[in-house]
């Protein structure tokens, strides 16, 4: 992997957790395993939307 490629990564993984987090603050949600069940749902789609469209350019 090259370190192009490496940043790219970290970079969509920080963004992700970024992104959920302050999105699901948005929420009222008082149980933490609801919160976390949020967050990690946001946190998925958020980071897998700009690797399918990096893996997709890639081939191109």
């Amino acid at each position: 992997m090259s370190a192009k490629r490496f940043i790219q990564l970290f970079v969509c993984y920080f963004a992700s957790i970024v992104v959920a987090i302050l999105l699901a603050n948005v929420f009222p949600i008082t149980n933490q395993w609801v919160y976390m069940l949020v967050v990690s749902i946001i946190g998925y789609i958020v980071l897998t939307v700009p690797l399918t469209i990096m893996t997709v350019m890639k081939k191109k």
